[in-house]
């Protein structure tokens, strides 16, 4: 998910606007750098994500349930942040989206019941059919400072990659991201993870988010310019990219 790497055109021009009207209730805003902090008690604790891969033949249906019953659910397994994600290139089949939590702590994410009471009463909700094709658990490996409020909406491109150098690397997307913003796009942040679950366990999800998908690609624009070509070739050797795919989120839940 997600500042959210956590998988872009804007979403609000790919799906109708009151998809993703502000709800009226006051903002609540979390970081993924403070769920360890809001959270937890262990000092060792390291926030964590959960994905859902959903293919289903009607995906707004299912993004507005999301919306409809995130709170009751995300509240239900102990989640920080819950949103949706809708796949607008790469996706592995039509009609794709990522359901995620953010958690505290890989305790939280892997100890939460996804079959109780609350969960199994809000499906019974949901007004499509739909396919759960993977269900993933991810280390926060490099978080962002970003905030997530109840009603944002933002696009992720999200890249797989594989590495034997991942410190080198996460330090050369540190300092991609300063470079960026050192050149007009303030506005784009990366996230890195790690995966714990699947047949990618052991690689990095990379997320570059942004507030839509134009400032994101954008900046892809960007990665051949002098500033940027350098820190591109510098990854050449650090990694082998496996997937991208890239998408339009919102969050549905916020804790704070």
């Amino acid at each position: 998910v997600f500042r959210p790497l956590a998988p872009i055109p804007s979403m609000s021009a790919i799906l109708p606007r009151d998809l993703f009207r502000r709800s009226t209730m006051k903002k609540r805003v979390i970081s993924i750098a403070g769920l360890s902090a809001l959270f937890s008690a262990a000092a060792l604790a390291t926030p964590a994500m959960t994905v859902l891969t959903v293919n289903t033949g009607d995906p707004m249906a299912y993004a507005e349930w999301t919306k409809s019953s995130g709170e009751a659910i995300a509240k239900s397994v102990g989640a920080g942040v819950g949103g949706i994600c809708l796949a607008s290139g790469g996706y592995y089949k039509p009609g794709e989206l990522y359901y995620w939590h953010l958690f505290d702590s890989h305790a939280s994410a892997m100890g939460a019941n996804s079959y109780n009471k609350t969960v199994m009463s809000e499906l019974k909700k949901l007004p499509v059919d739909r396919v759960v094709n993977r269900s993933d658990v991810y280390s926060v490996v490099m978080p962002s400072e970003g905030t997530y409020k109840r009603g944002d909406t933002f696009a992720n491109w999200n890249v797989v990659v594989e590495t034997d150098q991942p410190a080198a690397y996460m330090s050369g997307l540190q300092r991609m991201q300063a470079a960026a913003a050192a050149n007009g796009f303030g506005d784009i942040s990366f996230t890195g993870y790690s995966y714990q679950t699947g047949p990618e366990t052991g690689n990095m999800m990379v997320v570059v988010q942004g507030p839509s998908g134009e400032r994101v690609g954008a900046f892809l624009d960007q990665t051949n310019s002098s500033w940027g070509t350098p820190i591109m070739a510098e990854f050449s050797d650090m990694r082998k990219l496996k997937h991208g795919f890239t998408m339009n989120c919102e969050v549905v839940y916020s804790a704070l």
